[in-house]
């Protein structure tokens, strides 16, 4: 398994891509701490962990706060003992009009999606550089366009430590938050289909096979990039 003895952390892994992430690494032999904001499913996700031989722990967490983030860095150590890969999952996308968005909202999206990647990468780097590691940055949006600038600078500054900063760049994926939209319709989704080269619409555990790729040393020599996972739809955009 290419995961075996590794350590690795997960926000927002108790549903959607942070989910599948969280198996798809749990399934290569690396060991969980998952964090999420509400914690509805966290003993059924610990137990579907369990389950595949491996150890889980998971905790409440809202990336934008500082304690909190220190906080899961801390029970990482205190659980696992270290370090080896960070998943910046987490996030929010609020779909308004920009006349119906308050000044409010758009400073949370911004705390969560760009400043809550920020704080784990600064809070886990005393854990990862002590053995080397893997930080893999999920972008989307405008303000996760920023955590792709944040990736690059990650990147410089990390690689001296033997940490890799990677993002990956889903397309349309099929979520439960997706499904759960009710402007996601037939039609809808059919037009998304007919515009994607690969003919079919995106699975979390597509990109959880790109997390699992990035974090392992079968991409010992990538840093600083981004990986589009989107049946090709950028290309004929």
């Amino acid at each position: 398994m290419k995961l075996t003895g590794k350590v690795a952390v997960v926000t927002g892994g108790l549903r959607g891509i942070g989910h599948a992430i969280a198996v798809a690494m749990a399934e290569e032999g690396a060991d969980l701490l998952i964090a999420g904001r509400s914690l509805d499913r966290a003993a059924q996700t610990e137990q579907e962990i369990e389950a595949l031989g491996r150890r889980c722990v998971v905790v409440q967490a809202d990336v934008a706060d500082e304690t909190a983030v220190k906080g899961m860095i801390a029970h990482t150590a205190q659980h696992f003992g270290g370090l080896d890969i960070l998943v910046n999952n987490a996030g929010i996308a609020p779909f308004k009009p920009i006349d119906e968005f308050t000044t409010a909202e758009f400073a949370r999206v911004l705390d969560v999606n760009l400043k809550g990647p920020w704080l784990c990468a600064k809070h886990a780097l005393p854990l990862l550089r002590r053995r080397g590691g893997a930080i893999i940055n999920i972008t989307s949006a405008a303000s996760k366009g920023g955590l792709r600038q944040l990736t690059y600078a990650l990147a410089a500054e990390f690689g001296p430590h033997r940490i890799r900063v990677n993002a990956i760049a889903p397309g349309v994926i099929v979520t439960e938050r997706l499904g759960e939209q009710p402007s996601v319709e037939a039609e809808s989704t059919a037009r998304e289909i007919a515009r994607t080269p690969l003919r079919r619409l995106g699975l979390s555990a597509d990109v959880a096979k790109a997390a699992v790729f990035l974090a392992c040393d079968d991409a010992c020599y990538i840093t600083g990039t981004t990986i589009v996972v989107d049946g090709g739809a950028m290309a004929v955009w």
